[in-house]
């Protein structure tokens, strides 16, 4: 018995002169737009940083920074009480630090805000 095929739905060519990126370059892409954000960029900063490095159009660094707010918001899901240990253990370390160096004001700066993530001040 011979079945008729479904033809196959195609994606339109690209535009002459136009990849598209691996997935691995689109990776690479939105880490690089995760640190842009960490360090303060506005969007136009970051249209404007996709421009130059990528060529890319506002549409589609529209799209890389959306997946690169996705990764921040995931990036902090996490459990109150594993963050409060995760902080807690970076202060306490930092404390040491301070302390081995003889910063004093930094290290009773540390204890003071592990006090209050403590809840006890």
């Amino acid at each position: 018995m011979v079945t008729a095929q479904q033809p196959m739905a195609r994606r339109p060519a690209p535009r002459p002169g136009r990849h598209r990126a691996t997935a691995a370059a689109l990776e690479a892409r939105t880490a690089s737009i995760v640190r842009l954000i960490a360090t303060g960029a506005t969007r136009s900063a970051v249209l404007e940083h996709c421009a130059i490095y990528w060529g890319v159009s506002p549409r589609s660094a529209d799209r890389l920074l959306a997946a690169a707010r996705a990764q921040i918001r995931a990036d902090w899901q996490v459990e109150r009480p594993a963050l409060a240990a995760e902080l807690l253990s970076a202060l306490s370390e930092m404390q040491q630090e301070a302390r081995e160096s003889g910063d004093l004001a930094t290290a009773l700066r540390c204890i003071d805000a592990t006090a209050k993530l403590a809840g006890l001040a």
